[in-house]
């Protein structure tokens, strides 16, 4: 497994966002459905937002546990790439949902990970904090998925 400083890991997870958002993205250029389609661009949106969020968490992070070397917990999972391929045009919201908890899934668990694992109190604070920011993301997204199949 690779090893790289929390900031690093950081900007892999900004990367994962936006490879998600781009992939929700095509996604939802080739779904057909109108529920589908409106709850595909709203992850596109959300995938945007979780990268800016993490942009900001560094920049208000100044703490030497961004500095601080770890050990790549999930390295798949930041690294998977998303293909759209595997996914047919016509999908339901609760296909659309599965993929979307597997992704945030797999962040979670790196994070957890990394907390897990984490050397100084400070890492393992700063991996415990995003890995709340990503399960409150995620009960968001249930959130949304849910009104929007109630319309």
């Amino acid at each position: 497994m690779p090893y790289g400083q929390a900031k690093e890991i950081i900007d892999s997870a900004q990367e994962f966002h936006r490879r998600a958002s781009l992939f929700y993205q095509e996604l939802a250029d080739k779904a057909e459905g109108a529920r589908v389609k409106m709850l595909l661009d709203y992850l596109v949106r959300h995938e945007a937002h979780l990268d800016r969020a993490l942009a900001n968490f560094k920049e208000e992070t100044r703490s030497r546990a961004l500095n601080g070397w770890h050990q790549y917990a999930q390295e798949q999972c930041l690294m998977e790439p998303f293909d759209v391929e595997l996914y047919p045009a016509v999908m339901t919201s609760d296909d659309v949902m599965k993929i979307g908890l597997e992704i945030d899934s797999c962040l979670m668990a790196s994070y957890r990970g990394m907390a897990e694992t984490a050397v100084t109190p400070e890492c393992r604070e700063l991996f415990e904090s995003l890995l709340l920011m990503e399960k409150q993301q995620k009960h968001k997204l249930a959130r949304v998925a849910l009104e929007i199949d109630e319309m």
